[in-house]
């Protein structure tokens, strides 16, 4: 239902006191006649007060009390409008109210997207556990079933049920990890280390590898032996070493992989660069995303679990670093990132 409005309240209230104070002045007394006078004078001062305090107090709360219900009922959108003839205490409250719905909004909608983001990642990592443990399965079934008897098919297909074991193992070593890293459950040691030595031994570690698809990794010529960094030297290190292999597998046969290190100032620059097939611009955004693959085949072939990337950013994040990306395809790939100098 519609209200009148003040003003015509106001007016039609006034009329009528005219009309009756007029008629009354003509058979009244003197005395009687200012005793009506200021009657109807207080009357229609307590009127227009009363008015006045509908409209700028009760109506408003009226507003707040409704907008406040819906907002309790899951409305999180609406928002309290009062006018601006409502008191300051009306516009303050409105204005907290608006607030915790806008708040309340925030949240709702986060809570909706971390929600996503879970059913998502559930969802990846059901399919990516079931996969190697398919595979193991079908290869054992098959040895199972007689083939373990034939030299020619036992030893061939141990070595890919190992193998898919081995990736399993990798898959929920990552698992715990990101889990741990996002949980915030992941405590890290800062120190001081020698970053040089510990590239030079990754270099060496990972020789072989290298050599086993036809790449040459190495450490920049111009590196010096000692480039102190202030981080945790066993975290950093995973990066490191994700980052190089990652380099190493997505190379090229007879392809490079260099790795420096150098001071500039108070930071640290460690750059890793390939020759390895590139990634489309499109899609350089995206590659630290959990589980996302630019070449899904391949990546699986080569023993990826789609988590690496992901864990190397968030490693990254906590030394307050961030990696750049620069990648061409059949070019090649270079990423790089900052740490705190030593001193």
């Amino acid at each position: 239902m519609k209200h009148p409005s003040v003003a015509t309240i106001v007016w039609t209230w006034v009329l009528v006191v005219i009309g009756v104070v007029s008629l009354s002045m003509w058979a009244l007394t003197d005395r009687t006649q200012t005793f009506i006078v200021v009657f109807v004078t207080i009357a229609t001062a307590a009127f227009l007060l009363a008015a006045l305090l509908r409209r700028s107090v009760v109506q408003p709360l009226h507003d707040v009390r409704e907008i406040t219900t819906a907002i309790a009922e899951g409305a999180t959108s609406e928002r309290i409008v009062v006018p601006a003839s409502a008191s300051e205490e009306v516009h303050r409250m409105a204005t907290a109210i608006n607030r915790m719905a806008e708040k309340a909004s925030t949240d709702i909608n986060e809570l909706r997207r971390l929600e996503r983001v879970r059913s998502e990642f559930v969802a990846n990592v059901s399919h990516e556990l079931r996969t190697p443990i398919f595979s193991v399965q079908g290869y054992l079934e098959t040895l199972l079933d007689g083939a373990l008897e034939d030299p020619d098919v036992s030893r061939p297909f141990l070595e890919k049920a190992y193998s898919n074991a081995m990736r399993l193992n990798a898959l929920l070593s990552d698992l715990i990890d990101i889990s741990r890293i996002e949980s915030g459950e992941l405590r890290l040691s800062f120190r001081y280390f020698n970053v040089a030595s510990v590239l030079q031994d990754l270099v060496q570690t990972m020789e072989i590898r290298a050599t086993q698809r036809s790449v040459h990794v190495q450490l920049d010529e111009s590196i010096h032996e000692d480039v102190m960094v202030y981080g945790d030297k066993e975290r950093l290190t995973q990066v490191l070493t994700n980052l190089i292999d990652n380099a190493i597998k997505y190379n090229v046969p007879n392809g490079r992989v260099v790795v420096s290190a150098r001071r500039q100032g108070d930071e640290v620059i460690v750059r890793i660069a390939d020759t390895g097939i590139g990634i489309p611009k499109e899609q350089v955004a995206r590659i630290f995303e959990r589980f996302y693959r630019v070449d899904k085949d391949r990546s699986r072939a080569v023993g990826g679990t789609g988590l690496g990337l992901a864990i190397v950013k968030h490693i990254l994040e906590a030394h307050q670093s961030t990696v750049h990306v620069e990648s061409e395809q059949g070019v090649g790939t270079t990423i790089t990132f900052t740490l705190r100098a030593g001193e």
